[in-house]
C-alpha cells in the first residue's frame, strides 16, 4: 500500500498554528518554575520545532516564503531535502 504524501499547508495555516503554539508556551513558561536558563533553552527547543515544522510544509520559519523563493542570507532550512 503505498502512503500519500500529507497535503502541503498554507503559510496561514502554519502562521495560526505558530501564533496557538506561542501563545501555550507563553503561559507554560509564565507557570513554570524554571529558572532563566531553563526558559531560554525551552523557547530555543521549541523555535527549532517550529522550524522543522515549517521547512517540512515547505516554508521559511524565517521570511515565510517558500523554500524555493527563501531569500534569507543564511537560511534556517535548506530547499534541498535530506
Amino acid at each position: 500500500m503505498s502512503e500519500k504524501p500529507r497535503p502541503k499547508s498554507q503559510i496561514f495555516d502554519l502562521l495560526r498554528a505558530y501564533h496557538a503554539s506561542r501563545e501555550n508556551v507563553r503561559l507554560l513558561l509564565e507557570m513554570s518554575g524554571m529558572s532563566d536558563y531553563e526558559k531560554v533553552g525551552f523557547i530555543d527547543a521549541w523555535q527549532e520545532e517550529m522550524a522543522d515544522f515549517f521547512a517540512e510544509n515547505g516554508y521559511c520559519f524565517a521570511c515565510n516564503r517558500t523554500l524555493q523563493r527563501c531569500g534569507c542570507e543564511e537560511p534556517l532550512r535548506s530547499s534541498v531535502p535530506a
